[in-house]
């Protein structure tokens, strides 16, 4: 009996590791520069007031539930891919869907890259375009690695991200910030607008994550792994949010005249935190392009059965094409009519996942 419940413990220690691996790995694919700013919090979530914590949850219940049902789904299908995935999910549909899943995840690694080369541009003085080749270079090859590539490093650089949010969040509370407001009345207007703003968060984070999801689930076979993945990843991206979104809120107004929310707080913590942050605000934006190229890479090698590394290789030049146009150009030329898209397939992928599961 003893070596039974030995056996089972062993089981369930070995289930919670691995789930806490894809965790990291679900995590790094959603959170980037938008997050690592805090500017993505503050336009979803924090303008709501102290209501805005409702949202957040809605959220958190969403990248629960529908990242176990897009993983599970494909490990029962044996899909490798967002393109397999969407045959089965879409039928008819899926080629439209797989365009735009596609064209996403090239433009997203182009808009990260581009962030990435403003980023070692503005603060380590290194040109803009050999920082958008060193990251690119550093996503090929995470991404050649496969799915043990992306698992090895969000295991590093999410603890990392996790650890430094929660040092902003400990300095804020020490100092006794509060935010102004901390009980509000509300109507049933408000009521819809944090549903949607909720919905709406979590539905065009989790499409962007379908790539990386469809391999987990695919690579991954146990459901109980699969599902500590998603509780573990949600409840952690929920942590992250609402950490930061209590941070903004107790600077309230001065973050809505910012163009880096976060920056007013870390100014004040001091240079090492300020150097910190800069490095967790390119980490965020490598997890996230490598995540992007990982999911358009597996797409093209399971569609044309290229060799293994021809479509990352094609796609990273593409994206170096793309950020040649300037970070700021890419999101207010393409980003809000894939938005617009992504958000009518977001909602077909909930209510699918949903009436699967």
């Amino acid at each position: 009996m003893e070596c039974i419940r030995g056996e089972d413990m062993n089981r369930f220690r070995d289930s919670l590791i691995e789930g806490f691996r894809i965790a990291m790995a679900y995590i790094g694919t959603v959170v980037g520069a938008g997050f690592a700013t805090g500017q993505e919090i503050l336009q979803f979530f924090t303008h709501y007031g102290i209501l805005s914590f409702w949202a957040i949850l809605i959220s958190v219940v969403l990248f629960i539930f529908v990242g176990r049902s897009i993983m599970i789904y494909s490990s029962n299908l044996r899909v490798k891919s967002f393109g397999k995935l969407a045959a089965h999910l879409f039928g008819a549909a899926a080629p439209f869907v797989n365009l735009y899943l596609g064209v996403t995840f090239i433009l997203v690694c182009g808009a990260m890259f581009a962030g990435a080369g403003a980023l070692f541009e503005e603060h380590w003085g290194i040109p803009y375009l050999l920082g958008a080749i060193i990251t690119a270079f550093l996503t090929l090859l995470v991404t050649l690695k496969g799915v043990k590539g992306i698992l090895a490093v969000n295991v590093v650089i999410v603890p990392y991200l996790i650890i430094f949010n929660l040092l902003i969040f400990v300095y804020v509370l020490s100092k006794d910030m509060k935010p102004p407001v901390m009980f509000q009345s509300y109507s049933s207007g408000e009521v819809f607008d944090l549903v949607r703003t909720g919905v709406i968060y979590a539905s065009f984070n989790i499409v962007l994550s379908i790539g990386v999801l469809a391999s987990l689930g695919s690579e991954i076979r146990d459901k109980k792994t699969l599902t500590w993945g998603s509780i573990l990843g949600g409840g952690f991206l929920g942590i992250l949010l609402a950490q930061g979104n209590y941070i903004l809120l107790c600077h309230i107004p001065e973050i809505f005249y910012a163009e880096i929310p976060l920056m007013v707080i870390i100014s004040q913590m001091g240079s090492f935190f300020i150097t910190a942050y800069s490095v967790a605000i390119w980490a965020e934006i490598f997890t996230t392009a490598v995540g992007n190229l990982f999911s358009i890479h597996t797409a093209l090698n399971g569609r044309y059965k290229t060799p293994s590394f021809l479509p990352a290789l094609c796609v990273t030049v593409l994206g170096l094409g793309i950020c040649l146009l300037g970070f700021s150009n890419i999101v207010a030329w393409f980003y809000p009519a894939l938005g617009i898209i992504g958000l009518v397939l977001s909602i077909l992928i909930l209510f699918k996942t949903f009436v699967s599961f």
